[in-house]
């Protein structure tokens, strides 16, 4: 009975560790070209940020947080070899679960998939792969910690152990075989190794919400390459948003603004959300 046990205990965390330890220099050969430094630039063109983003389409379709393009006006996509991908346009977003979905100017380009919705479980051994404070192609690793709900955020999260930093925000979580199982949020300073993320399920959600796949083209707008952006202010009202953008020399009317974001004549606007603005005239 010694002997046996003896054998046990020797062969199980071999086996373990052969099917959940991903092999990072593996995983990390397969996944950077993926995964783009997000640079954010004010009206003037001044950087005022940077943050983390990763395609899931050969085609441009880009991943990162809602908050981290909250701010910026324009935004640079710098991949590992050092190519610059302007952001054309906003392609959806969902403040709740702090996502966006962007699209750069590509084709044929390396881009990651979407793990199984829950297939994150605790306990699985994860690897993030990020730009904590500018710092590109930066690998972490660790596990799902727990799944969590936040009741006043009303949002699921993963709690994950693999480190992150200010920049990691937008980064791609994954499993052992390079899938992502989550998009890294935010941390709590406050602790140690207490760092969440939102979960692939509700990216696939964001992803349905649109009628977009993972790696499909992306639909054809016509208006896009004349459209802008603009991030919703505390207090905001279509008809303030209006005259703003008249300042900048942007005339885009409540009606035009109205129609373009297909906003109901009741609809309310929240601080956060991102809302393309016609550029078609001066």
């Amino acid at each position: 009975m010694r002997v046996a046990l003896f054998i046990l205990l020797l062969v199980a965390p071999t086996v373990w560790a052969q099917n959940d330890a991903p092999d990072l220099r593996a995983l990390a050969k397969k996944t950077r070209p993926a995964v783009y430094l997000l640079v954010l630039q004010d009206e003037d063109g001044k950087t005022i940020a940077a943050g983390t983003g990763f395609l899931i389409s050969g085609e441009g379709l880009l991943v990162t947080n809602q908050h981290v393009i909250a701010e910026a006006h324009t935004i640079i996509a710098k991949a590992e070899n050092g190519g610059l991908f302007p952001i054309r346009r906003v392609v959806a977003s969902d403040s709740r679960n702090d996502l966006a979905l962007l699209q750069l100017e590509g084709k044929d380009l390396p881009f990651l998939s979407l793990a199984p919705d829950f297939s994150a479980e605790v306990g699985t051994r994860v690897a993030i792969i990020g730009s904590p404070l500018g710092l590109e192609g930066t690998l972490t690793e660790g596990i799902v910690s727990a799944r969590r709900r936040l009741p006043k955020e009303n949002r699921d999260v993963l709690q994950i152990s693999a480190p992150i930093s200010k920049g990691s925000s937008g980064s791609p979580v994954l499993d052992s075989q390079g899938r992502v199982i989550g998009v890294a949020s935010f941390l709590l300073q406050d602790g140690q190794s207490l760092n969440f993320a939102s979960p692939s399920e509700k990216l696939r959600r964001l992803l349905n919400a649109n009628s977009l796949t993972p790696n499909s083209p992306l639909p054809t707008q016509t208006q896009s390459a004349q459209n802008t952006t603009y991030t919703v202010k505390s207090g905001d009202t279509l008809a303030q948003i209006s005259r703003t953008l008249k300042k900048r020399g942007v005339s885009a009317s409540v009606d035009e603004i109205r129609a373009l974001n297909r906003l109901a004549t009741n609809s309310l606007i929240k601080p956060g959300q991102v809302l393309q603005i016609p550029q078609g005239r001066p």
